[in-house]
């Protein structure tokens, strides 16, 4: 190594020092592998007749009171660290109008057309898009992983929601909030912002095949009276078998989907985000940041095949419930100055992500509903959730009381 090598890394350790926890977040063990990872995404449909400005203006105090866009330090290769950046927190990009209502537009053109971010060095770490349509607005929320997980971005989607309509809001968590402001790009040290080439392999190997296979989505609706009396002829079967509509409901989509959207595996996991904040004592509930740990069910095709529905549901439910232990989620879990960590060792001990064989399901009801959450559905509503990571899965929304609806995604097509 030169001596300009040492001056370099000397000067990019001081550099780190002065900045980590006031502008420059290092990620924890579990976030270490989302450089190249596809982001978060929402698109929402905002119905009132509001000027454009002020969704702009409000979108950006939630995202000044929140304080989530500060840099964030990723590893791109083993011991080799670089640097995402936001400008000033978003890129903002407002679309021309279109002349269309809601009813009669295509969800998946609009997809199309808003900005992904990517979770590579100098990449900003939220894109917002507004388009314009004849009975309201669309809003197009392409958001790292490296900021939080979907219910940090539900969180701070409430918070705009609020922000716009004048309402009051939960404070945000101080465990994972940041003393200064987020690092212009220009004044980034150019040596943390590296060239792609200095990516390791399997980060250079995802970039490569991201985008090169479409995504197809569906919906299948789940009416409240349908959903309870499952859950009545599950009672009936047997009596242990006390199931929620979110399991319910994964049974039924497995029984349907599986040979159509796995069609190259027999065995299928599926991976069902437990929200920590609800299980580890010394998590906010308003924690900001990456705060969930999958719980793994496994299934054959075989198994799924012949299981009732109950018989299903009632395995996912014991998967849940094992994760959901406080005892098993304080020996994973810890709380650092920086917000929450993984113990590396439990990681290393999980089965490796498939996206051949496995499923994220992903339960949103409570988040998504507006009404619940003290908005109300006439202001708006959400068209589609994109989460991170796999381009397999299940996502359960709520679009009014009711009524629940998944979204269905996949590599292949339906039919």
């Amino acid at each position: 190594m030169t001596e300009n090598s040492n001056i370099d890394n000397e000067a990019k350790i001081k550099y780190l020092e002065e900045n980590l926890g006031k502008n420059i977040l290092p990620l924890p063990v579990f976030e270490e592998s989302l450089p190249g990872t596809n982001p978060n995404e929402v698109l929402l449909f905002y119905k009132r007749k509001t000027p454009v400005l002020k969704l702009k203006e409000s979108f950006f105090k939630a995202a000044e009171y929140y304080n989530l866009f500060s840099s964030r330090l990723i590893m791109i290769d083993h011991d080799k660290f670089a640097l995402q950046y936001c400008t000033d927190g978003i890129e903002y990009n407002l679309l021309p109008p279109i002349n269309a209502t809601y009813d009669n537009i295509n969800i998946d053109d609009i997809k199309k057309m808003m900005v992904h971010v990517k979770t590579l060095p100098g990449e900003p770490l939220l894109a917002l898009t507004g388009i314009p349509i004849k009975d309201g607005i669309l809003g197009a929320i392409s958001c790292s992983h490296a900021i939080g997980d979907g219910i940090a971005l539900m969180l701070f989607l409430y918070v705009w929601g609020c922000i716009i309509e004048g309402e009051s809001f939960p404070l945000p968590s101080s465990q994972r909030l940041f003393k200064g402001k987020p690092i212009n790009f220009d004044k980034i040290d150019k040596t943390f912002i590296p060239p792609l080439s200095e990516l390791g392999d399997k980060i250079q190997n995802r970039v490569k095949n991201a985008g090169n296979k479409e995504i197809y989505t569906a919906r299948e609706y789940f009416p409240d009276e349908f959903l309870n009396k499952i859950k009545n002829e599950a009672k009936s079967e047997n009596e242990k078998y006390i199931i929620s509509n979110n399991q319910i409901i994964i049974s039924i989509l497995l029984k349907k989907y599986h040979d159509r959207i796995l069609p190259d595996t027999d065995r299928i996991i599926i991976r069902n985000p437990v929200n920590l904040r609800d299980v580890h004592p010394d998590i906010d509930p308003f924690y900001i940041g990456n705060a969930h740990f999958d719980s793994i069910t496994e299934f054959t095709k075989d198994d799924i095949n012949k299981m009732s529905i109950h018989e299903i549901a009632y395995r996912l439910k014991e998967s849940i419930t094992n994760m959901r232990n406080e005892s098993y989620v304080k020996e994973i879990v810890y709380l650092s100055e920086y917000g929450i960590d993984f113990k590396a060792d439990v990681l290393k001990n999980r089965p490796p992500s498939n996206i051949e064989a496995d499923i994220l399901s992903s339960n949103l009801t409570h988040l998504n509903d507006l009404e619940s959450m003290g908005l109300g559905s006439n202001i708006g509503s959400i068209s589609y959730i994109g989460l991170a990571f796999y381009k397999t899965g299940f996502t359960m929304l709520k679009e009014k009381n009711g009524r629940i609806f998944a979204q269905i995604t996949s590599r292949y097509p339906f039919t």
